[in-house]
């Protein structure tokens, strides 16, 4: 009987899960389509995702190879944000109505200035301004993947990456300023945090026993876990429908083209390019502006005395299509750079179970 992590990401248009044993090895993996994406309650159906999910991987001949009988030792879960669910799951996507920035001038408190940058609190004001009537309704507003979480656990949380990540969010006393009813955000807890075991009735909809499930939270800090872009001197290129080149790096670089954020781990950073119409650029194009990219990254280094690798992971839905992985790998050798990809193409999924097994499990896939 093979011990596995169920590990899960919640897309925009679907849910891709995977059986991960302790050495990191993919024993099954799948994704599911929402039946519609679009619909203002979406996040209702991420719960029936994850049931069709186990069927096909634990059960089912439609995949490749179905772990019969798979000892589930955790389920792991990530996703998308700002995504924000009320608890009828009534979902307001990250990437409709952009909410814009934040009012704060002169005379705004100190603290509202530190939060200016908040990707949270504009959607959060929007949701409230846009659906109040939902707002008043729902006691938590929650981030996508910690939905999830409390559909199958019953506990509301919100994953905090790292400490420095804050700002990112919000803390009580901002959120009082900005008005937002105390409460209505639930409180942080660290990122592997074992947010409980699934509910009985969660247990009987999957057809699995009292299993521990664990806060990875947002897929961008998921997938920099999966590719191992964690320690100073990593790179990793997330390519899917846009793209972000990733290094991390053991100093605060502040940069024109670049947008510098904490790091997983404490004391280091992670600086990286983006390419948000990535998918849709002629191929030459975007090999263009990933080669810009790089070059920048390598600049950067140089002037701040760190080493550039010469080894760069990629993962998402470009890293699947195999011509033009052969292509970008081709024109990234040209810069010194040999391309790979992780044991899981999804890395959002194989972070998930490196995270699920070191907290849960207490070893490191």
């Amino acid at each position: 009987m093979a011990e596995c992590v169920l590990a899960v990401d919640v897309g925009s248009t679907a849910l891709k899960a995977a059986l991960i044993d302790r050495e990191g090895k993919v024993a099954s993996i799948c994704s599911l389509p929402y039946s519609a994406p679009e619909n203002r309650y979406v996040a209702e159906g991420w719960i029936w995702a994850l049931k069709g999910a186990v069927d096909k991987l634990v059960h089912s001949t439609a995949v490749p190879e179905p772990v019969e009988g798979a000892q589930i030792k955790a389920i792991a879960i990530s996703g998308n944000g700002p995504t924000l669910v009320s608890e009828s799951g009534l979902t307001l996507r990250w990437n409709e109505y952009p909410a814009a920035r934040l009012n704060v001038d002169e005379t705004s408190p100190d603290e509202a200035h530190e939060f200016s940058n908040s990707i949270f609190l504009p959607r959060i004001l929007l949701f409230r301004d846009l659906i109040s009537d939902e707002y008043e309704a729902s006691a938590h507003l929650f981030s996508g993947p910690e939905y999830l979480i409390w559909q199958l656990t019953g506990n509301a949380v919100t994953i905090l990456p790292e400490p420095r990540y804050e700002t990112a969010y919000w803390n009580r006393e901002v959120l009082e300023g900005f008005g937002i009813m105390t409460g209505k955000m639930p409180d942080f807890v660290e990122l592997g945090h074992n947010c409980g075991s699934l509910l009985p009735n969660a247990q009987e909809l999957l057809g699995l026993g009292d299993i521990p499930v664990i806060g990875v939270g947002p897929d961008f800090i998921a997938a920099l876990i999966g590719t191992d872009t964690t320690e100073a001197g990593r790179i990793c290129d997330r390519a899917g429908s846009s793209e972000g080149i990733n290094m991390c790096v053991d100093k605060e670089i502040r940069a024109e083209g670049v947008r510098t954020l904490p790091g997983v781990k404490a004391g280091l950073w992670n600086i990286s390019v983006l390419i948000p119409d990535s998918a849709s650029l002629q191929e030459d194009l975007r090999l263009q502006k990933v080669t810009e990219g790089l070059l920048l990254l390598k600049k950067l280094a140089a002037e701040n005395d760190i080493t550039f690798p010469s080894v760069i992971t990629t993962t998402g839905g470009q890293a699947k299509n195999e011509a033009y992985f052969e292509k970008k790998r081709a024109a990234l050798t040209k810069l010194g750079l040999e391309l790979v990809v992780g044991s899981c193409v999804d890395a959002e999924l194989e972070g998930d179970a490196k995270v699920a097994w070191e907290r849960v499990c207490h070893c490191r896939a």
